[in-house]
């Protein structure tokens, strides 16, 4: 996909808007640059693009706060249906007369349905095409605009209290948003017998909405540092360090390494290890260099990951030493020490 949508964005960079969400992040690392606006929702692309685009904007695909002066919108598709629908339903609104929206993807990526559904929203007009594996859709923004009816983007601007997180904020664009994490329902069942000392400086790396922040703050009084690399758990998380009245920060971070060495007391983490459409291996690898980084010394950390994953063996470069503290239902809990 790296190729055609390089070719793509070379096209008229000054009046085109690149949505990059995580499938583009292997065409920056291969140093592309372009002469356009760049919009993400992930801080490690915002970062990755710093200097390599006109501008860089870093929000939960906020399409409404920009000017509407776009002849091209180009965006290789989300993996979450909720986001695709909400830039379709978005796109509009930021775009010149008889601007075109561009959406690219992969046939498992459901980039014939999104154009289909994008072009009935438009007004019905569309062209699509096949390069190698990778198709793309046109859909041009007819004079008058959108006239169609908008796609169900589950309200996703809207934090909301789903009925399985107990009263925590959340929405979508963030993964697992309406429920709660099997994984880290065990490390959470795990804190009590491992609780930092009172007043202790608790890094969550990767928090999500911050149910763990959340569960530990039941237990002690604790000053949090909470991370993420996506803005809508960001918001969310955010949210719930306000209705909660938890003590400390919410940041956005790659995986913590923006956080100062040798500042956390704890640490807790539930890291991903797929981005998009695609796992990427090292990924745990991250969490656990930047959790030991941060940790002070007789620190510790827990970590949840899937069964699958040797955890112990990732970490022995990092940590003096790594304890199996739970298996259950697919999912490992670990305590790291330094």
């Amino acid at each position: 996909m790296a190729i055609l949508l390089s070719q793509l964005l070379e096209q008229d960079p000054t009046d085109t808007l690149w949505i990059a969400d995580e499938n583009s992040k292997t065409l920056l690392q291969q140093g592309f640059h372009f002469g356009g606006d760049l919009l993400t929702n992930r801080w490690d692309i915002a970062q990755l693009a710093q200097g390599k685009a006109t501008k860089v904007l870093f929000s939960d695909f906020r399409l409404d706060q920009l000017e509407p002066h776009y002849r091209r919108i180009i965006f290789p598709v989300s993996k979450e249906k909720a986001v695709v629908h909400h830039v379709i339903n978005r796109a509009p609104g930021i775009m010149r007369e008889h601007g075109e929206l561009i959406i690219t993807g992969r046939k498992n990526s459901g980039i014939k349905t999104y154009a289909s559904k994008a072009a009935k929203y438009f007004g019905d007009a569309k062209e699509m095409r096949k390069d190698g594996q990778d198709y793309l859709g046109i859909i041009p923004l007819p004079r008058g605009g959108a006239s169609g009816a908008t796609l169900d983007d589950r309200d996703y601007p809207e934090l909301r209290q789903p009925e399985k997180l107990n009263g925590l904020y959340s929405k979508p664009g963030l993964f697992g948003w309406n429920k709660v994490d099997v994984g880290s329902v065990l490390l959470a069942q795990q804190l009590a017998g491992h609780l930092p000392e009172s007043g202790a400086h608790v890094v969550d790396l990767g928090c999500g909405y911050g149910y763990l922040c959340a569960q530990l703050a039941e237990l002690g009084r604790y000053e949090f540092t909470a991370t993420d690399n996506n803005a809508a758990a960001l918001l969310a998380c955010e949210k719930n360090f306000q209705t909660l009245k938890l003590q400390g920060r919410v940041m956005p971070s790659d995986a913590g390494a923006e956080l100062a060495e040798q500042s956390a007391d704890f640490v807790i983490c539930n890291p991903p290890f797929h981005q998009g459409f695609q796992v990427e291996g090292d990924l745990t690898e991250r969490f656990l260099r930047n959790g030991a980084r941060v940790l002070k010394s007789g620190g510790q950390a827990l970590y949840v990951v899937n069964e699958f994953i040797p955890l112990a063996k990732k970490a022995e470069p990092f940590f003096a030493q790594t304890e199996l503290l739970a298996k259950e239902n697919g999912f490992c809990v670990y305590r790291c020490s330094k």
